[in-house]
């Protein structure tokens, strides 16, 4: 009865989104006087910009409506005196009985009183009440406080030190480094490393080889689908010499050719499963299959915009790649022709025969005028080669739909029923790159329930540490046969260093050491921001070593015999916040700022993006919305944030930011926004950059360059900093200290203020209660490391 009253369109047409039930609202004891001993929830709650503006009663016919009235009138008044003084956002009240409606205030007896039968459509009576409580006055009731309580216009400090300019301004590269330029783009930036024999023969991180994650990150990035998904899905295990589970399917598959078969290889983007596959081609295989089978790699990274209509872009590529993968045999050549068209040219034989009967040269040019044809159509060249080997010759044409991984959802799923297609088509073993998460959530839907009867693979990533030090060996194995035994470099005063070339693999040695053994956080900090994304892993060491932020002068008090080489982790984390950059900027390197807030949002503060990732990692291991565990709704983190005064929008606008930044992933894969439908999740990078990251000095003052404050004084202090540092190319960690207590300062004072308008705002599990006891332990532990504890009791390690 109520709820049509409420969101119907023509009678209150409020949102079903702002209507919350009765267990969304804490109870609270009312009229103990009374003998009311529990506690009390109101049966609806009706919210807008962020604050409770109506309570809604219902009763059974039997109960007055009055009592309803009471009762909603009493918890509004207890919501009221939650927020400040002369701020009374829960102003309306409605309870019903099922015969009667009564419609009031909350500090006032009953407006309206109407009986249910008379509130028909078109009814002077029904409009009298949606003039009194629809939901165009709700919106303008919670517009008029919020407007009250939105802060003024933030100042970004860079803006009153130098501005954009600022911020384009850039490091030299580090002149030490740049002899390892060519070595470094083959072995850790070349785009075509899958095809780099080096890489993927003795590049390849084996799973005997891959080592294991500290608990908390094993946790965040190991795939914990796997768990659940039974005996269609087995691991690949690939050894240094063989793949047992890959070779198994494509014997089965040998055995009964004529019928295509499609095999699903799953695992996030970067882990691996495109060199897996070079590898297993090249190198894997027994040797007795490379002689029938015959492959081809068909690259989505060049796929169009819309796969709907693609089947003739993926045959010509798979055309293209057959030709590159198997030059023993020239699809093009006058022999073969015949051979790949021989049905063609059988079901064609009685036409030639009756031009023959008058012109032998007639029926020739007919015939090469119909091969010209053929070949020239995509289509049936592709699968006239696939009919010569896997009809004629009975031998194995493997093909794989690479890099669907990196594709949206929407994609990945149009590229299965692609694939579906040619293998129909084609009766080929098609071998098909999926995301995991996408196979998890569509495998009992379509289009991926036809599959349902298939054994899936999935591919495990390597560690971060653990490709870096397989590269860095090859790195190493180049220097010494390519490298000259004399080399220089100069330093910023000028001077020519001349070293040995052996002192190349000591800086990459010394360099492996101080990331990922001797440091443990910054083995974390790496790890964790890289997420599952080789390719990204192998990007953040290239920009490490060559950052001019690594001082060439410490590399040169290493080769004049000075000791190891020494990188403090606040060396490493400039490197990772500016790369080449000389100061910290939302596109500088691969960090992120998470007291980032943009100022169109309607209600916005520094605290949005923690309490969003804190409430995430919270609640990880839950299952969420779709059935997945840590995955939550846009629209549920919202209804969790309203409590604490953000706005729907703000929340929904927050969290696509932080899609982009790679804080949080969505279940659509792809990061170009979010509604309040999709669904996401936090990730290591978040998890690092709330856990570790807002623990520490250098990303604190780092950030503050762009980080809008909505007190100019305090901008204007914070710019005083960056000018210094712009003056002197340096500031000292007792200036960045003394910059980051006057934000903590203001952190403060913000927060009191939320904390006084919005009732939930803060409390002991909440991100903004959190990053303050981050900020203050950075501080204490950089005044007093020997005695600060906290950063071994923390409260996301429990």
């Amino acid at each position: 009865m109520l709820t049509p009253l409420l969101s119907g369109a023509n009678y209150l047409d409020i949102p079903i989104t702002s209507i919350r039930a009765k267990e969304y609202l804490r109870p609270t004891v009312l009229d103990k006087s009374g003998g009311r001993t529990a506690g009390y929830f109101p049966d609806y709650s009706v919210w807008a910009k962020a604050m409770p503006v109506m309570i809604v009663e219902a009763k059974s016919p039997e109960v007055a409506a009055e009592e309803g009235y009471r009762e909603a009138s009493l918890y509004a008044r207890h919501l009221n005196q939650k927020y400040r003084s002369g701020l009374n956002p829960c102003h309306f009240i409605v309870s019903c009985n099922g015969t009667r409606v009564l419609a009031g205030t909350w500090d006032s007896e009953p407006i309206i009183d109407v009986a249910i039968s008379d509130l028909q459509i078109g009814s002077s009576i029904l409009a009298r009440l949606r003039e009194f409580c629809g939901n165009n006055v709700l919106v303008e009731h919670a517009a008029k406080y919020a407007a009250a309580m939105r802060p003024v216009r933030s100042t970004l400090p860079y803006n009153r030190a130098g501005g954009q300019a600022l911020l384009n301004s850039k490091k030299a590269f580090n002149t030490f480094a740049a002899e390892l330029a060519p070595v470094l783009r083959r072995y850790f930036t070349s785009s075509s490393q899958n095809a780099d024999r080096d890489i993927y023969e003795r590049g390849y991180v084996a799973t005997d080889d891959i080592t294991t994650y500290d608990q908390i990150l094993e946790s965040l990035l190991k795939d914990r689908i796997v768990a659940r998904r039974g005996n269609l899905m087995q691991d690949l295990e690939p050894s240094r010499s063989s793949e047992p589970r890959l070779t198994a399917a494509i014997d089965e598959f040998k055995s009964q050719i004529g019928e295509g078969q499609l095999q699903l290889i799953t695992g996030g983007v970067g882990t691996g499963k495109s060199l897996f596959i070079r590898r297993y081609k090249e190198l894997l295989q027994p040797k007795e299959y490379i002689s029938f089978t015959h492959w081809a790699f068909i690259d989505f990274n060049s796929a169009p915009a819309s796969l709907d209509h693609a089947e003739e872009w993926l045959c010509e590529k798979f055309v293209e790649s057959f030709q590159r993968e198997n030059t023993e045999f020239d699809v093009y050549a006058g022999e073969n022709l015949p051979r790949v068209f021989s049905r063609d040219l059988q079901k064609r034989r009685g036409i030639y025969d009756e031009l023959r009967k008058v012109s032998e040269d007639d029926a020739r040019r007919q015939r090469a005028a119909d091969l010209q044809s053929w070949q020239d159509d995509p289509k049936r060249l592709a699968f006239g080669i696939c009919q010569h080997f896997l009809g004629q010759r009975r031998e194995v044409v493997s093909v794989v739909m690479d890099n669907v991984d990196r594709l949206s959802l929407e994609n990945q799923l149009a590229a299965f029923q692609l694939s579906l297609w040619f293998m129909d088509q084609s009766n080929a073993f098609v071998i098909l790159q999926m995301r995991d998460e996408t196979y998890e959530r569509f495998k009992d839907r379509p289009p991926l329930d036809t599959f349902r009867s298939g054994v899936t693979f999935h591919i495990t990533p390597p560690r971060f540490l653990d490709v870096v030090k397989r590269r860095l060996e090859l790195c190493l194995e180049y220097l010494t046969a390519n490298v000259e035994e004399k080399l220089e470099y100069t330093l910023s005063n000028g001077a020519k260093i001349v070293y040995p070339r052996t002192m190349l693999g000591e800086f990459l040695k010394g360099i492996y050491l101080e990331l990922f053994v001797n440091k443990h956080n910054v083995s974390r900090v790496l790890q964790g921001i890289a997420g599952r994304d080789v390719r990204r892993a192998l990007e953040m060491f290239v920009s490490i070593l060559n950052s001019g932020h690594l001082s060439a002068e410490a590399i040169t008090s290493h080769a004049k015999g000075a000791g190891e080489i020494s990188v403090p982790e606040y060396t490493i984390l400039k490197i990772l916040m500016r790369t080449e950059y000389r100061f910290f900027s939302e596109n500088s390197g691969f960090v992120s700022n998470i007291f980032h807030f943009d100022d169109e949002w309607e209600r916005p503060n520094n605290f949005i993006i923690p309490d969003i990732l804190f409430w995430l990692y919270d609640n990880r291991k839950r299952r969420g919305d779709i059935g997945l565990e840590g995955y939550f709704s846009v629209g549920s983190i919202a209804d969790v944030m309203q409590l604490r005064g953000y706005i729907r929008d703000d929340i929904i606008a927050a969290c696509s930011w932080l899609l982009r930044k790679e804080l949080i992933e969505a279940d659509h894969m792809n990061r170009t926004g979010l509604s309040g439908d999709d669904s996401v999740k936090v990730t290591a990078s978040g998890f690092i950059h709330l856990r570790i990251l807002c623990q520490r000095l250098e990303y604190l003052f780092g950030v503050l360059s762009v980080t809008p404050i909505f007190d100019s004084g305090v901008a204007i202090k914070i710019a005083d900093y960056l000018n210094r540092e712009n003056q002197y190319d340096r500031i000292s960690g007792h200036q960045m200290a003394e910059c980051v207590e006057e934000f903590l300062r203001y952190l403060k004072y913000n927060y009191s203020l939320l904390q006084a308008a919005y009732p939930e705002f803060g409390g002991e599990r909440t991100g903004s209660t959190f990053i303050l006891q981050q900020v203050e332990d950075a501080l204490d532990h950089f005044r007093r490391p020997a005695t600060s504890s906290s950063r071994q009791l923390n409260m996301l390690d429990m």
